[in-house]
């Protein structure tokens, strides 16, 4: 853990005395699949990490992200419909963003934030009411997200972001449980998270 510190604490420095700008990101998902047969954002998940940009003019800021980030999908249970059926994904994920500025004189605290993010695997599970299982998905996502970000002052800020997988993580499995959307499978998630420049 020290090493660790040691490490993130090197990083930092390396960035500021190149003229880039440090974020802490820290809030959570609340998640959907699109594909499955349930609607709803009902999977609650964390997301954390960093972001690194750097100020190109007075109207772009670009940088990239590093976060961990959980997804997934979860049914509602009723009495009529005593069903369990969960799905639990986790990535890390590094969003390509541009952050655009000055978007009017009533908005100078606010941004928008447009990004790609390319994202890896960590854990894929599903639950059908028989304990968790390995549930198989592609390695790899692609999703696209926007954000609204709004900056109380220099350092604190909050953002609320939308994204979605824009090609496909796996294909319905071959049980009532699913059904096709768009031939496959796809996250999509709304997160509200807290941001916090360091100086």
């Amino acid at each position: 853990m020290i090493i660790i510190s040691v490490f993130i604490f090197f990083f930092f420095a390396q960035v500021k005395a190149q003229n880039f700008n440090a974020q802490l990101l820290g809030g959570m998902n609340v998640s959907q699949v699109d594909g499955d047969s349930y609607g709803g954002y009902n999977q609650p998940g964390i997301l954390g990490g960093f972001s690194i940009y750097r100020n190109a003019n007075d109207k772009y800021n670009y940088g990239f992200e590093m976060l961990y980030s959980q997804k997934g999908s979860h049914k509602k249970t009723t009495p009529d419909d005593p069903l369990i059926f969960r799905l639990r994904y986790s990535y890390i994920c590094m969003p390509l963003f541009i952050d655009f500025k000055q978007l009017g004189v009533s908005l100078k605290k606010i941004t928008i934030r447009a990004a790609v993010s390319p994202n890896i695997k960590i854990t894929s599970k599903v639950d059908f009411g028989y304990d968790w299982q390995y549930n198989s998905i592609r390695p790899f996502e692609i999703s696209g997200l926007v954000s609204i970000n709004y900056k109380f002052n220099e350092q604190l800020g909050i953002m609320i972001r939308h994204e979605n997988s824009l090609i496909s993580i796996g294909t319905p499995a071959n049980n009532s449980n699913y059904k096709t959307s768009r031939r496959g499978l796809y996250n999509r998630l709304v997160s509200f998270v807290v941001s916090y420049d360091l100086k």
